[in-house]
């Protein structure tokens, strides 16, 4: 009995052994999960954001429950960083990402169609996610500006 439990141990160890040999390792990401808070604008929905570190840059990827009914389709949505809490942002953003500014149905990116529900967007700020986390930044969610660019959701990413 002694040694079938051995058994499982060695191959453990052995492919331990293995996936260090070779050469270097790459850096495993840092994620980070901000729930982002619905404002006025759409009351009732929710929302999350997963950033992930990587080489220097942070993917932000959006998941949100829905947008306001006012919303043209198909949905555009403009994601800021600011400097500062949800509360109290500066002014103007400090990274903007609006590379990719149309939401697609969740599970279906490239999607345009009109839709309700859920949808997502990904996009890539040019910064760590260790300097995001080390002095108070907020992510800021705007409709587009023909549908009044008014802020729908935010989150907190520093502490």
């Amino acid at each position: 009995m002694g040694r079938i439990l051995w058994v499982p141990w060695a191959v453990c160890a052995a492919l331990a052994g293995c996936a260090g040999a070779g050469g270097e390792r790459a850096a495993s990401p840092e994620i980070l999960r901000v729930p982002l808070a619905a404002t006025s604008y759409a009351t009732g929905r929710i929302g999350n954001a997963t950033l992930v570190s990587l080489d220097g840059e942070t993917t932000v990827t959006l998941q949100l429950s829905g947008v306001p009914s006012y919303t043209t389709r198909p949905i555009h949505l403009y994601t800021y960083i600011h400097e500062g809490r949800c509360e109290a942002m500066s002014q103007r953003p400090a990274y903007d990402l609006t590379d990719h500014v149309l939401a697609s149905p969740l599970g279906r990116p490239g999607a345009i169609a009109a839709f309700r529900g859920p949808v997502t967007l990904t996009n890539v700020a040019p910064v760590s996610l260790q300097k995001l986390r080390e002095t108070p930044y907020a992510i800021n969610v705007r409709t587009a500006p023909a549908d009044g660019s008014w802020s729908i959701f935010c989150g907190n990413i520093a502490g």
